[in-house]
């Protein structure tokens, strides 16, 4: 009985609240659409009083002065300038006294005559058929106002102003309040379907409202089993028709027998949890145990830290999260091993690098002083002077770009002055580039690859380039000569560990130690002969510490 009375209660609250809501639905197209006739009735207005609209038309009017196209033209450019922010109204027309059509906004004119309407001298609300404006060949229905059209000074009747909106655009009004069991549309007085969601088509007669025989009240049941709210629209003699199917209302005594069953099975699922939640008192922290395992297998090391009360389970707990820690500090310090091994690495290469560049260069000096070259010398000792004070830097591994390119050309300018009118040297770098950092030494033994396996071995003059640029977040040393190149079985596994070429393989070694594997460089043969080597280091500011 309870059951009952609450179905029964559930049932009429539900019901007032689905009739407000119908009746705010309606209520807010009846406020949109009188929103939209207000609009046709304003804009109709303004046009009609327009100067340059009466001067056009009384011209037309005028059978002394012929109406050229020109004319038209203009007259419909006047008019657009008041509809060309209005979305919802399809077009404008203007009709002389005897209903022919002077112009019109719309993109095509349908051939229908206004006569037939049952145009007076008052405003007239009728259904006309337009073109679509998007698609020429396609027919719409329309809502169009007519009123006549006066000349302001005179008061003699010009002829008429037609405003017409689409239907689609009314529907547009309300379709998104549409749904499976409530629908919504425009009916006349008669039940004739005027504007329509979807549910009906155009002009089909909707039975429940014809059955009214011409006296709608606001709410009312048809034999298809639904419940209709209507709202009256005076302006148009239309009603806007809210159908909302019957088996909607008895959606909440379902729900009244759905939450019983519910009940019920939550009751049973209740019981189960208890019976299940003694059970695992016993095996959760065995389960926990053994997914934590899982998540260790994945690189997981992190101890569990929370241990169960019960006191064997809290033991096991403690010594499984102190192994834990215990491999972790293991792991670490591994890694901090590594790290410092890298690092001896990367030392190492970095001594490797041209270690007999300084015993040439020294028997150059001797070699220029017993010849009595003073200023070669001192050109050759301060180059030396220069590209050493960058090499070692204080001992940093890392120097600014605009630093490595200095010592790089020190170090050109030393080889120019050994191997004399033999080849030109240019780098190319922006000023903003020049202040972000790289390893040291680490184009000095790419150039020194390009004189001596390159320009060195050349019958003719040689040349050697060297272009920096940003590529996004990297960024990118191109290093070019014109010299032989390198055998192409060596360039595509990219191994220079032999034939010499310990320099290139040393950088690449550096690079990939100290910024990953995901840099370094690579060398390819120019088309047009010579080797391109291109190295790929991440973009980071200089900053002298």
């Amino acid at each position: 009985m309870l059951l009952i009375i609450m179905s029964i209660i559930f049932y009429g609250h539900f019901f007032s609240v689905q009739a407000e809501s119908s009746a705010l639905q309606l209520s807010a197209v009846n406020k949109q659409l009188n929103f939209y006739l207000t609009s046709m009735d304003n804009y109709s207005r303004m046009m009609i009083s327009d100067t340059t609209i009466q001067k056009n038309v009384m011209m037309y009017e005028n059978s002394d002065q012929p109406y050229t196209e020109a004319d038209r033209v203009l007259l419909r450019t006047e008019m657009r300038k008041f509809l060309q922010t209005i979305p919802y109204i399809h077009s404008a027309t203007i009709y002389a006294d005897d209903y022919t059509c002077i112009v019109s906004t719309a993109v095509a004119l349908y051939p229908a005559p206004i006569e037939s309407l049952g145009v007076t001298d008052q405003n007239v609300y009728a259904i006309t058929q337009k073109y679509s404006n998007i698609n020429m060949k396609s027919e719409i229905q329309t809502l169009s106002l007519l009123r006549p059209f006066y000349e302001i000074a005179t008061g003699k009747k010009l002829g008429y102003i037609e405003i017409s909106i689409a239907e689609q655009d009314i529907a547009a009004l309300y379709a998104s309040n549409t749904s499976d069991t409530s629908k919504l549309f425009l009916t006349d007085r008669a039940g004739k379907v005027v504007s329509t969601d979807g549910t009906y088509s155009l002009n089909d007669i909707f039975q429940p409202v014809q059955n009214q025989k011409g006296r709608i009240p606001t709410q009312f049941y048809s034999k298809n089993g639904s419940i209709c709210f209507a709202s009256y629209i005076s302006e148009l003699d239309w009603f806007i028709i809210n159908e909302v199917k019957l088996s909607a209302f008895f959606q909440p005594l379902f729900r009244i027998l759905q939450v019983t069953v519910m009940i019920y099975l939550l009751f049973l699922v209740f019981s189960m949890v208890i019976s299940r939640k003694i059970s695992e008192t016993i095996t959760k922290p065995l389960y926990l145990l053994i997914a934590h395992i899982q998540k260790v297998k994945k690189g997981n090391w992190s101890p569990l830290n929370n241990a169960p009360e019960d006191v064997d389970f809290h033991l096991l707990f403690q010594e499984f999260d102190s192994m834990l820690l215990s491999q972790e500090k293991m792991t670490q310090d591994l890694i901090v091993a590594q790290k410092t091994k890298d690092k001896l690495s990367l030392d190492l290469l970095q001594q490797q690098v041209n270690p007999h560049f300084l015993y040439n260069t020294l028997d150059n000096i001797s070699s220029l002083a017993e010849l009595d070259e003073t200023a070669l010398l001192i050109r050759l000792v301060n180059n030396l002077s220069e590209f050493y004070r960058h090499s070692l830097s204080a001992g940093n591994l890392i120097i600014s770009i605009a630093d490595e390119l200095e010592l790089t050309q020190a170090y050109v300018n030393i080889m120019q002055i050994r191997y004399v009118d033999k080849f030109a040297f240019t780098i190319d770098c922006p000023d903003d580039i020049r202040t972000y950092r790289c390893l040291k030494l680490l184009l000095q033994p790419v150039i020194e690859n390009s004189i001596y396996h390159g320009v060195k071995e050349m019958d003719g003059f040689g040349h050697i380039s060297v272009l920096v640029r940003m590529c996004g977040f990297h960024i990118k040393f191109v290093i070019e000569d014109n010299g032989p190149g390198v055998a192409e079985e060596i360039l595509a596994q990219q191994n220079f560990s032999a034939d010499g070429h310990f320099g290139i393989q040393s950088i690449q070694k550096r690079i990939q130690m100290y910024y990953g594997d995901e840099y370094g460089l690579t060398v390819e043969n120019r088309v047009h002969g010579g080797l391109r080597t291109i190295i790929i280091i991440p973009a980071e500011k200089w900053s002298r510490t």
